[in-house]
């Protein structure tokens, strides 16, 4: 069984490396904040476009803070860091979702 240590791998994941894996794109960047669509929302909320709303602002819910590894979402308010992101888009145990990441990240270092 794998073990983890779940305080290093918070410290070496970055949300920006979750959003990467999940093809997600900012729609507004500030600083080290990004604003886009929320990729945890329903399907149906997805689908919908800027035209089904005065604001359009279904498509800037999703907050992410670079600097502080978190993410919010103003609609569904599902909020985390990038280890929780990646466990809820991928609909997984925080367990599984560590030894995806993990998998991942280690994958990635050049022998």
């Amino acid at each position: 069984m794998m073990s983890i240590d779940y305080r290093e791998l918070r410290a070496r994941l970055r949300i920006q490396d979750v959003l990467h894996w999940m093809n997600w794109r900012a729609i507004r960047q500030g600083g080290d904040q990004l604003r886009g669509r929320c990729p945890l929302c329903s399907a149906s909320a997805k689908d919908q476009t800027s035209s089904n709303t005065s604001s359009g602002s279904v498509h800037r819910t999703f907050s992410v803070h670079t600097q502080r590894n978190l993410y919010r979402c103003f609609r569904c308010h599902s909020s985390g860091n990038a280890l929780d992101l990646w466990a809820a888009y991928r609909q997984l145990p925080i367990y599984d979702a560590a030894k995806e990441i993990q998998i991942r990240l280690d994958g990635n270092k050049q022998p």
